[in-house]
């Protein structure tokens, strides 16, 4: 199941005023509409190993049981701006969420939230990344650069990237070791040794402000980034070399991409203002799909 949110969703010639969650059962060809309509405005889901559903919005952190039936908000009136949330899939009761005012996080499947931000200096926090290979190793992207926990965000302190704006940290699949990290304005960064040490991915992204990274599923050693006004970037050899595969977008400020574990030539790309487009050829060329005008904030696929 792909998941999808926007602020706008238009079927045919008709807008329809919702606001919130979609949902596609068949690859990214249709959506329909789920989930909270209101007072949602940065929206994104994550989808936990259990089968439960965790949503980012400006309310909060919002939970389904039902595959986006209903939501219900678990945090209280003081987190708001919450702009990722991430599971633990070897603990699915332990939940990260990421806000505009630090890190919140849950060990009973949302029923209680506690700060874990100690160690931080601004507390602006765009994304969280779990290390796989040791749950309680975790980076945190944000406004002043690179910081890591060894303890389950217990304790931060910084780690790299030192006064550059982090939007993304996403560990490479293929190999453990591996991280990339996007930033505002100064390009794409690349970890092979865990972490410890950080250098650009490339010339060729050097200035760019990156939104988005997602892994090619089967091809593990095939990625995408989602760029601010550059469009789309593919490297085939595990983020070494890039190339830009923008061939069909019309909207080249992409905030979210997610590329399909059943097929890896299927790719969704969620632009700002721009809608929905899709790839069925492993990103060569784009196809306008659905929500004209949205604003796709997060993309997310469920696994049966």
């Amino acid at each position: 199941m792909s998941v999808l949110s926007s602020r706008k969703h238009r079927i045919g010639a008709s807008d329809n005023p919702v606001v919130g969650l979609f949902v596609s059962t068949d690859q990214g060809r249709t959506w329909a509409s789920r989930g909270w309509r209101e007072y949602i405005r940065t929206f994104y889901a994550e989808a936990g190993p259990d089968g439960t559903l965790w949503s980012a919005c400006g309310n909060g952190v919002l939970r389904s049981v039902d595959e986006g039936r209903r939501w219900r908000v678990t945090t209280g009136w003081e987190v708001t701006e919450v702009l990722k949330v991430k599971v633990d899939s070897d603990a699915p009761g332990v939940i990260y969420a990421a806000t505009a005012y630090g890190i919140v996080k849950s060990t009973d499947r949302g029923d209680t939230w506690k700060s874990a931000t100690e160690g931080f200096h601004r507390t602006f926090t765009s994304d969280i990344c779990i290390d796989g290979s040791n749950h309680r190793h975790l980076f945190a992207a944000t406004e002043e650069g690179i910081y890591e926990s060894q303890d389950g965000g217990g304790h931060w302190s910084m780690s790299s990237l030192r006064g550059m704006i982090v939007n993304v940290i996403e560990q490479q699949p293929r190999d453990p070791a591996e991280f990339l990290a996007g930033t505002e304005e100064n390009g794409l960064f690349r970890s092979t040794d865990g972490g410890r040490t950080w250098h650009s991915a490339g010339t060729s992204l050097s200035r760019a402000t990156v939104y988005a990274i997602a892994a090619g599923g089967l091809k593990p050693s095939r990625v995408f980034i989602g760029t601010f006004g550059d469009g789309i970037f593919r490297s085939v050899d595990g983020g070494k070399t890039w190339e830009q595969k923008s061939d069909g977008l019309k909207n080249r400020d992409i905030h979210s991409l997610v590329v399909l574990p059943s097929d890896p030539n299927i790719v969704l790309a969620g632009t700002l203002n721009g809608g929905l487009y899709r790839s069925t050829d492993g990103g060569e060329t784009w196809v306008f799909s659905s929500q004209e005008d949205a604003q796709v904030w997060g993309l997310s696929v469920q696994m049966r």
